[in-house]
């Protein structure tokens, strides 16, 4: 397993790859783009955004973030 987190262009070409982009998540979570780039970024760990982004991938949230999960 992984233990780094992905980054933030990790992030997004994993979301690119599922035909979505970071304002496509922002629409869903109901939160600004600006603000799921922070998320991306590995910023607001308690955020609901970054369960919304894992499931949009296919992954555990904690494979993205493991360190702070």
């Amino acid at each position: 397993m992984n233990k780094h987190p992905m980054s933030k262009d990790e992030i997004k070409l994993a979301l690119m790859i599922k035909g979505l982009r970071p304002v496509d998540i922002a629409k869903v979570a109901g939160v600004t783009r600006s603000m799921v780039s922070h998320v991306m970024a590995g910023r607001y760990p308690n955020s609901p955004v970054r369960d919304i982004i894992a499931i949009a991938i296919k992954k555990a949230t904690s494979e993205i973030w493991p360190s702070e999960c």
